[in-house]
Protein backbone atom coordinates (compact mmCIF):
# COMPACT_ATOMS: atom_id res chain seq x y z
CA UNK A 1 0.00 0.00 0.00
CA UNK A 2 1.35 3.41 -1.03
CA UNK A 3 2.26 5.63 1.96
CA UNK A 4 2.13 3.01 4.31
CA UNK A 5 5.90 3.19 6.25
CA UNK A 6 7.31 0.95 8.81
CA UNK A 7 8.75 4.38 10.97
CA UNK A 8 7.70 5.40 13.83
CA UNK A 9 7.38 8.92 14.35
CA UNK A 10 7.50 11.05 17.16
CA UNK A 11 5.07 14.06 17.54
CA UNK A 12 5.85 17.25 15.68
CA UNK A 13 7.38 17.31 12.39
CA UNK A 14 10.22 15.21 10.94
CA UNK A 15 12.82 17.84 11.08
CA UNK A 16 11.80 18.61 14.67
CA UNK A 17 12.44 15.59 15.76
CA UNK A 18 15.10 13.67 13.95
CA UNK A 19 17.56 15.51 16.10
CA UNK A 20 15.43 14.17 19.40
CA UNK A 21 15.88 10.74 17.89
CA UNK A 22 19.33 11.29 17.46
CA UNK A 23 20.37 12.21 20.45
CA UNK A 24 18.27 10.36 22.19
CA UNK A 25 19.57 7.31 20.70
CA UNK A 26 23.13 7.93 21.64
CA UNK A 27 22.24 8.36 25.22
CA UNK A 28 20.33 5.40 25.29
CA UNK A 29 22.68 3.31 23.89
CA UNK A 30 25.97 4.43 25.57
CA UNK A 31 25.21 6.70 28.46
CA UNK A 32 21.96 4.47 30.13
CA UNK A 33 23.43 1.87 32.84
CA UNK A 34 19.95 1.17 33.85
CA UNK A 35 17.73 -0.77 31.60
CA UNK A 36 14.59 -0.09 34.12
CA UNK A 37 14.93 3.89 32.49
CA UNK A 38 14.28 2.38 28.82
CA UNK A 39 12.70 3.91 26.69
CA UNK A 40 14.06 7.26 27.59
CA UNK A 41 11.88 9.83 27.16
CA UNK A 42 12.94 13.45 25.69
CA UNK A 43 12.01 14.83 28.83
CA UNK A 44 13.51 12.95 31.39
CA UNK A 45 16.43 14.36 33.69
CA UNK A 46 19.45 12.98 32.56
CA UNK A 47 20.93 14.66 35.75
CA UNK A 48 18.39 13.63 38.32
CA UNK A 49 18.33 10.25 37.01
CA UNK A 50 21.79 9.63 37.35
CA UNK A 51 22.78 8.90 33.15
CA UNK A 52 24.38 11.69 32.69
CA UNK A 53 27.63 11.83 34.83
CA UNK A 54 30.78 13.76 34.40
CA UNK A 55 32.36 11.44 31.98
CA UNK A 56 28.87 10.63 30.21
CA UNK A 57 28.81 14.55 29.69
CA UNK A 58 31.97 14.62 27.90
CA UNK A 59 31.18 11.76 25.90
CA UNK A 60 27.66 13.41 25.05
CA UNK A 61 29.72 16.54 24.08
CA UNK A 62 32.33 14.71 22.17
CA UNK A 63 29.39 13.13 19.98
CA UNK A 64 27.65 16.00 19.48
CA UNK A 65 30.36 18.29 18.05
CA UNK A 66 31.78 14.83 15.84
CA UNK A 67 28.09 14.61 14.51
CA UNK A 68 27.28 17.81 13.91
CA UNK A 69 30.17 19.69 13.10
CA UNK A 70 30.08 22.58 15.78
CA UNK A 71 31.94 23.44 19.11
CA UNK A 72 30.17 23.26 22.32
CA UNK A 73 32.13 26.12 24.25
CA UNK A 74 32.84 25.62 27.92
CA UNK A 75 30.80 28.15 29.26
CA UNK A 76 27.89 26.18 27.40
CA UNK A 77 28.70 23.21 29.46
CA UNK A 78 25.49 24.17 32.59
CA UNK A 79 23.07 21.59 33.36
CA UNK A 80 20.40 23.60 31.94
CA UNK A 81 21.62 22.52 28.48
CA UNK A 82 22.21 19.10 28.97
CA UNK A 83 19.67 18.16 31.40
CA UNK A 84 17.14 16.48 28.98
CA UNK A 85 16.98 15.26 25.71
CA UNK A 86 14.40 18.56 24.88
CA UNK A 87 17.38 20.08 26.82
CA UNK A 88 20.29 19.35 24.50
CA UNK A 89 18.43 19.39 21.20
CA UNK A 90 16.92 23.50 22.18
CA UNK A 91 20.44 24.47 23.11
CA UNK A 92 22.16 22.77 19.54
CA UNK A 93 18.99 24.79 17.61
CA UNK A 94 19.79 27.57 19.32
CA UNK A 95 23.66 27.42 19.11
CA UNK A 96 23.12 26.76 15.05
CA UNK A 97 20.44 29.20 14.43
CA UNK A 98 18.48 25.59 13.68
CA UNK A 99 20.60 24.12 11.15
CA UNK A 100 21.62 21.40 14.06
CA UNK A 101 17.85 19.99 12.81
CA UNK A 102 18.82 19.53 9.37
CA UNK A 103 22.05 17.61 10.09
CA UNK A 104 20.58 14.07 9.27
CA UNK A 105 23.24 12.88 8.43
CA UNK A 106 23.21 8.20 8.16
CA UNK A 107 25.21 8.27 11.57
Amino acid sequence: MAGRENVRKPHGTGEDTQLEAVINDFISRELVQDASLLPLGNATSLLETGVLDSLGLLRLVVFVQERFGITVDDVDLVPEHFDSVDAICAYLRSRDGGKVGQAGGNG
